[in-house]
């Protein structure tokens, strides 16, 4: 499943600022519902203490003094509507509403309680406060006051309305804000994606990070890494297709020429000689597709890594060397192998370590001079070792580190040869992390190529 940078972000970002608003206006009404409360309850107690300003005690009992005009200014808005009761110390209500709830029984001296009750079917919130009259005569009283709270819950509505819509203004702000800076961080990837997409399928040049982000430049260096390895391998692969229709017009042309020949001749010996060539032309086409096939097989070894198992390089030399018997021999040369006297086994490819084998030693068979001697060892000590020994002319040392290219000929080299062998050998190697040196017998003439495979790990 693929996931989207763009709702990732948006993801992670919307749920905290949606979060911020909801956790802001929870903490906001809780505010502004205590300090409303507050407010109004300080007022009621001051309509209490109003009612307590205006006890009178008149023939040795203690009266009210709140006419109507009086009860009209302890409301406080007339949306509301307004209580008071004076119950006297025996329990007995001395003036007020009737319908007043029961006073508390722990009420202390001149200390107000404040609750919300139900009055009449409505919420209401009362205050009441135990003082004694100081008048001569004077009694101690309970004094109840209580509004609705119609008024209060109106006026926390709209201070919570006056903070929650500008919150929920910046929260929609926030959230375009998030949203536009989200698809402008995005824009570079964007603008990217068009580049590559808008290039032909030759168009193997860098891409262009003058206005990548510092965090996608590691991406981009990696595309253009990429890129430079295409364009190697690439021209690599054009100088080999170049070099393999120049090698293959050769024999091509050969081929045609003898075949032309061969038509209008009579001699029988002539039309031998003729058939002869023609054999020797196409064993040679033959080989040079052969090597270009295991070239084209090594070049994609790196994908064929579930094909290789432990393999003995003695049976493999072996086999390969019992096969190029019949050549040797066509060329009065001393074939010869000698395998280690243990198992030599590494982990590898066994096609690819039989083309390597069978390179090395048709090379010192083709370059070996008639009478000369060809040694195939295989040795066993830090390292499994490989060693192709011949008698031919051998190779100067400042041309040994070219002779592993493509299609590279030593001058003056005599034979048949393609210069595609030892290039099949070096892949081979590398795709086995095989080590390959050169070198000559010492004061005679000939080439010793030795192949260093690492033993298996728990090997002895």
């Amino acid at each position: 499943m693929r996931v989207s940078i763009r709702k990732q972000l948006l993801i992670l970002f919307m749920p905290v600022l949606i979060g911020l608003f909801i956790a802001s206006a929870i903490v906001s009404y809780w505010l502004v519902s205590s300090y409303s409360s507050e407010s109004f309850d300080k007022d009621l107690i001051s309509s209490a203490d109003s009612v307590v300003g205006r006890l009178r005690v008149k023939n040795g009992k203690v009266t009210a003094d709140l006419p109507p005009a009086a009860i009209a200014i302890l409301k406080h808005d007339v949306s509301d509507r307004f209580y008071y009761c004076v119950v006297g110390s025996d329990g007995e209500r001395i003036t007020g509403d009737a319908d007043m709830p029961e006073p508390k029984s722990n009420l202390q001296l001149d200390e107000p309680q404040l609750a919300t009750v139900k009055l009449n079917g409505k919420e209401v919130r009362i205050a009441q406060i135990k003082v004694d009259v100081d008048e001569p005569g004077g009694d101690t009283v309970i004094v109840q006051v209580a509004e609705t709270t119609k008024v209060r819950s109106l006026f926390q509505q709209k201070l919570l309305a006056s903070i929650a819509i500008p919150q929920l203004l910046v929260l929609i702000v926030g959230l375009i804000a998030v949203w536009y800076g989200v698809t402008k961080i995005l824009t570079p990837l964007g603008l990217l994606q068009a580049q590559i997409r808008s290039r032909s399928q030759s168009d193997l040049s860098a891409v262009s990070d003058a206005e990548v982000p510092e965090e996608v430049l590691p991406l981009v260096d990696a595309i253009n890494t990429l890129l430079s390895r295409l364009r190697e391998d690439l021209k690599a692969h054009q100088r080999f297709i170049a070099n393999a229709a120049h090698q293959l017009r050769t024999p091509l042309a050969g081929l045609k020429t003898y075949s032309s020949i061969g038509i209008d001749m009579n001699d029988k010996e002539d039309l031998k000689h003729v058939v002869k060539e023609i054999d020797t032309g196409i064993d040679r086409a033959s080989r040079l597709v052969g090597q270009m096939l295991a070239l084209a097989r090594t070049d994609n070894s790196e994908q064929n890594t579930s094909q290789k198992t432990q393999v003995d390089l003695n049976f493999v030399a072996s086999d390969v060397t019992a096969e190029l018997v019949e050549r040797a021999v066509l060329k009065d040369l001393e074939l010869v192998y000698e395998s280690s006297q243990e198992p030599a086994v590494v982990y590898g490819e066994q096609t690819g370590l039989r083309n390597l084998v069978s390179n090395l030693v048709e090379n010192a068979l083709l370059y070996t001079p008639n009478g000369g001697k060809v040694k195939v060892q295989i040795k066993k000590g830090d390292h499994i070792t490989l060693r192709v020994l011949d008698t031919g002319t051998g190779i100067p040392e400042e041309e040994r580190s070219k002779v592993f290219e493509r299609f590279y000929r030593v001058d003056g080299t005599s034979g048949s040869g393609s210069g595609l062998g030892l290039s099949i050998v070096r892949e081979v190697a590398n795709a086995h992390n095989a080590k390959i040196s050169i070198d000559s017998p010492s004061g005679e003439c000939g080439t010793i190529i030795s192949v260093d495979f690492p033993k298996l790990n728990g090997k002895k």
